[in-house]
């Protein structure tokens, strides 16, 4: 019988019990606007099993006719652990409890930098697709939209990066884990 490596990540991770921030706190909702590619699409859902996200909802007019094989690639096996579903833009605020606020990360007029912005606790984290960004349809549904500020010459990130940033600035301002 094989026994575990002590030093490996993932023996590491169990030891500093990361996974206990959720016996007392909310967990994330992930929204993704129109997404183009499944391998963003399978990016995501990795996104939400490293967070601990609630569940992850791709919004599409018409459903994606990606070959389920290469969001599972990119998954690394959260689009089986995570709870994930694509709806239609007009059944989103079906799925979305009341007492969530939705937070889109999008640079709008009027968006706050997220590192200045307190995210709530019940939250909704909305991104858009890599090209056009969050719908004007869905953007009339946030409660708040935020930017991450970029000093560099290219003002865009890659969907999944930003989603990254805007996951992990929500669980630093609420994550207990210490």
């Amino acid at each position: 019988m094989e026994t575990a490596n002590p030093h490996s990540s993932v023996e590491l991770f169990r030891k500093l019990e990361t996974n206990q921030y959720y016996k007392n706190a909310f967990r994330p909702i992930i929204v993704a606007d129109n997404l183009r590619t499944p391998e963003n699409m399978g990016a995501v859902l990795r996104l939400a099993g490293n967070i601990g996200a609630q569940m992850t909802l791709f919004v599409a007019e018409d459903p994606p006719t990606f070959k389920p094989y290469k969001i599972k690639r990119t998954a690394s096996g959260a689009s089986e652990k995570t709870h994930w579903k694509v709806i239609k833009p007009n059944e989103l605020t079906d799925y979305l409890p009341e007492d969530y606020q939705i937070i889109a990360l999008e640079t709008a007029p009027g968006a706050q930098n997220i590192y200045t912005t307190r995210l709530p606790e019940k939250m909704v984290m909305m991104v858009g697709n890599e090209l056009t960004g969050i719908s004007p349809q869905l953007m009339t549904l946030a409660h708040k939209s935020v930017f991450i500020p970029l000093p560099g010459e290219i003002y865009s990130l890659n969907v999944t990066h930003a989603l990254a940033i805007g996951l992990f600035e929500w669980y630093r301002q609420w994550g207990s884990y210490k």
